[in-house]
């Protein structure tokens, strides 16, 4: 064999195994194990979530009939069945009439008046209501009229209204709601349990309140504080970071943008975000929806809370408590019955509620009955200084007192006057003393 020969062998040799060698690198698979999914970040869940529907409620029902004679209830299943119904109707050719039409016919007889605790943002409540218009105008209310007596052929009239700014909108449903609304639900208050029968007050604007007595129930909870812990990791955008400590009866969380304080004595959490500054930038109309996400984000609704107050000036919304009759909750401390929040740029600023929730009830109920509004009425005018020109509302509600291991909710008339909620406590002789200063 000669010398070329065997070159032109090895070099076969070196090309085929290069050829298989390629062929391996092309078809290798390599057998990996599959990783399943994770989630990086943890989703911190308090309490449970609640839908717009649940938290931005109306908390009066107000049916005006024939011969000045008015019937009104704070019930929740009541006002459950006139929000199911409406949210069934479509709203359409909405119309601002306020230079046609002022607020003083709300109250006028035939109408059935939804009364909310403060305005709210149609474009909000376009998740409660179905609203016809593609390009709706841009507004608040605070009520929602529905005129029983005089539907159109084809056209019934609800209006919108706001009693803060006196604005008037119209719109429009099919004429067979209006007229189902009348025989379902207009017609039977005068004789359901449900309804009581109610007095107009001109205070700063015209009250509605109970003309009889009103029977409530007292309670008393055990008290379940609240894992400050998970608040901890659901507040802060890197939980790892943040540097824990006690100051007598404080918890302190703090990172280099965030401080948490809980604190035991007072039953508060409060947790502000200096660098969240205090200029939203943001629309005003988007500062309820938010508030309402930013709680549902860390599904902090521990209790009863519903909507109750809107400042757009200084950025800042209010949720209150309320008991399982529909009546508000109060304290003298507000920030343990309320949840505050203060908004900065897109963040927020501070949020302000209690550490803790109602527990378990532990006494059976007591039934307690309070004066009628007319009586409420009577004392505040004998209050010294009283001008009936600054009372915007008076409801009956529950006062919120806190011992070491349980919360009270006693029942009590509570009156706002120049903005601020005082509580007056009817004894048995007829006093009155004063509250919530």
């Amino acid at each position: 064999m000669t010398y070329e020969n065997i070159k032109t062998i090895i070099l076969t040799i070196l090309v085929a195994t290069s050829a298989l060698l390629t062929w391996n690198l092309w078809t290798y698979q390599p057998n990996y194990e599959t990783m399943e999914p994770t989630n990086t970040v943890q989703e911190i869940a308090i309490a449970a979530k609640k839908d717009v529907s649940k938290i931005v409620r109306p908390d009066t029902l107000l049916f005006h009939h024939g011969g000045n004679r008015h019937y009104g209830t704070v019930s929740p299943s009541e006002i459950e069945k006139i929000i199911k119904e409406i949210s069934r109707w479509n709203f359409t050719d909405f119309k601002n009439i306020t230079s046609e039409k002022d607020t003083s016919f709300v109250h006028s007889e035939g109408n059935t008046v939804i009364v909310y605790p403060d305005s709210i943002p149609i474009d909000l409540y376009k998740m409660v209501i179905k609203v016809g218009d593609k390009n709706p105008p841009d507004f608040q209310f605070d009520r929602i009229v529905i005129d029983v007596d005089k539907p159109q052929k084809d056209d019934g009239i609800v209006y919108f209204v706001s009693m803060d700014s006196k604005q008037v909108y119209k719109s429009h449903v099919p004429a067979s709601f209006i007229q189902n609304f009348n025989s379902e639900f207009f017609k039977d208050t005068e004789s359901s349990p449900e309804y009581k029968e109610y007095f107009s007050y001109e205070g700063s604007e015209t009250l509605f309140l109970p003309a009889e007595d009103t029977k409530m129930t007292r309670y008393q909870f055990l008290t379940k504080e609240l894992d400050s812990e998970k608040y901890k990791n659901a507040l802060f955008s890197d939980p790892s970071v943040v540097q824990k400590n006690y100051q007598q009866s404080e918890e302190e969380y703090a990172d280099n943008l965030s401080l948490l304080r809980v604190n035991s004595d007072k039953n508060t959490l409060r947790y502000v975000k200096p660098a969240a500054g205090n200029n939203p930038t943001f629309p005003s109309a988007d500062l309820l929806k938010k508030s309402i996400d930013f709680v549902n984000e860390h599904a902090g609704w521990t209790d009863n809370y519903q909507f109750v107050d809107m400042d757009e000036l200084n950025h800042r919304v209010i949720f209150r408590i309320y008991d399982s009759s529909g009546y508000p909750v109060f304290s003298d401390d507000p920030k343990i019955s309320e949840i505050r929040q203060v908004w900065g740029q897109n963040e927020i600023y501070e949020y302000y509620r209690s550490n803790f929730q109602l527990g378990l009830r532990t006494e059976e109920k007591i039934e307690v009955s309070l004066s009628s509004g007319d009586s409420v009425i009577e004392r505040l005018n004998r209050l010294e200084g009283f001008d009936s020109n600054n009372l915007e509302d008076v409801k009956l509600g529950y006062k919120m007192i806190k011992d070491p291991q349980t919360i009270r909710l006693e029942p009590s008339w509570f009156y706002r006057y120049e903005g601020v909620w005082k509580s007056i406590s009817l004894d048995e002789t007829g006093g009155m003393n004063n509250g919530l200063e």
